[in-house]
């Protein structure tokens, strides 16, 4: 039933990390927008980690578009983003120095000190040249509440929720989160994408009280939900970049096989226990509702989306397929040399396992193009089944595998 004529409910979307499967998020959201716009259900709260900080900081500076133009020009951001846009050729001077430091750091040569595996330096200026931040304009009221995204501190270990908008927020020493107002900015966007080893750390300097360097803020809240209610949400839509079910059998397991399994625990199970812990406490205050006298009020339930692959790996699946069919021969590797390199180190195209861990490093339009349309895809079959209400679920989801 459309809510025109209703109170405006303080919807929430919430952007998991995933390096360069960004583009997912992107397709999905191009499928679910235009159907909340017309329930009168459009986000006004944004919040995202690592490469989802990318995708709130454009949909925050767009909030007051139109959501067909907004889901036009961000698959076009994603479509246009190649390797070198975001890191270092490979074979350059500079990434060649870089891999002479660590072999000096690894034998204890004096002086040297490698900070990072690769250097992110391009992405700076990337997201200056396509974000409007100076458009986000969060906590004035329509068309957005509050923007958010969230870092890892390197002196404390916590994690930091920079958000503009949203009022003050307490902190919360359960889950050990820090919340920070400020405007937000290129650095904070930064910040929270800079991956532990493989991207150097992010200096943060505004606002002075926060200053500091910041790790991905994955490492600790890669879908964060918790900031999202703390912001005010009453509904939350959640666009997670893995498959919350469990893999099969693969038989005697690889070295590559214990990192896809850490992978997984740091950004899936957190997860799965967040919304499954949300359905239950949505559940127990149903249940003291029907019980309680009527025109008694309490907490309210909150109501949820939850987008995500249907399968294990099926992004690695993607990207082995994407990775032979455009970059692993001889021409392809002239034309994209990092990308061929990157590729051929880790076997990219031999298996979704090998593909899944590429894929976070995939910048590439054709991956992109790819992870859009699964995005799409995925938010279409969630929109096809029966929830509590419309698209959104209250109960708990049974999870597949």
């Amino acid at each position: 039933m459309p809510r025109a004529a209703q109170q405006r409910p303080r919807v929430a979307l919430v952007l998991a990390g995933g390096g360069a499967r960004g583009a997912y998020e992107v397709g999905a959201l191009s499928v679910l927008l235009p159907r909340l716009e017309r329930r009168g259900e459009r986000p006004d709260v944004i919040v995202g980690t690592s490469v989802a900080a990318i995708n709130t900081a454009y949909l925050a500076a767009t909030a007051g578009d139109p959501v067909d133009e907004v889901a036009r020009s961000a698959k076009q951001l994603w479509s246009g983003i190649r390797f070198d846009d975001v890191l270092k050729p490979l074979l350059s001077p500079a990434e060649l120095s870089r891999a002479l430091t660590s072999v000096g750091d690894f034998l204890g040569l004096p002086g040297a000190r490698l900070r990072s595996l690769l250097d992110p330096a391009p992405l700076e200026r990337t997201l200056r040249d396509r974000i409007p931040f100076d458009r986000i304009q969060a906590g004035t009221g329509a068309p957005l509440r509050a923007a958010a995204v969230a870092a890892t501190s390197v002196s404390t270990s916590r994690s930091v929720v920079f958000h503009d908008g949203g009022g003050k927020v307490a902190r919360d020493h359960v889950r050990g989160i820090d919340y920070v107002a400020t405007r937000l900015g290129v650095q904070h966007v930064r910040a929270s994408a800079a991956i532990p080893t493989v991207f150097p750390a992010v200096e943060v300097t505004t606002p002075r009280r926060a200053r500091g360097w910041y790790f991905d803020g994955g490492t600790r809240l890669n879908t964060p939900i918790k900031p999202a209610l703390g912001l005010g949400a009453e509904r939350v839509i959640v666009i997670a970049l893995n498959s919350l079910g469990a893999g099969g059998e693969r038989g005697r397991p690889e070295a590559i096989d214990g990192a896809s399994q850490l992978v997984h625990a740091v950004l899936v199970d957190p997860l799965v226990h967040d919304v499954q812990t949300l359905a239950t406490i949505n559940e127990v205050l149903g249940q003291r509702s029907s019980e309680s006298a009527p025109g008694r009020r309490g907490t309210k339930r909150v109501p949820y989306i939850l987008v995500a692959p249907d399968r294990r790996d099926v992004i690695g699946e993607i990207a082995a397929h994407v990775y032979k069919k455009h970059y692993a021969g001889l021409v392809h590797a002239a034309q994209a040399p990092s990308l061929a390199l990157l590729g051929r180190a880790l076997d990219a195209g031999s298996s979704r396992l090998r593909g899944e861990l590429f894929s976070y490093l995939f910048f590439a339009p054709e991956f992109a193009e790819a992870l859009m349309k699964r995005g799409q895809e995925d938010a279409e079959r969630w929109l096809s089944q029966r929830h509590d209400d419309g698209p959104w679920r209250v109960r708990r989801m049974r999870m597949s595998g």
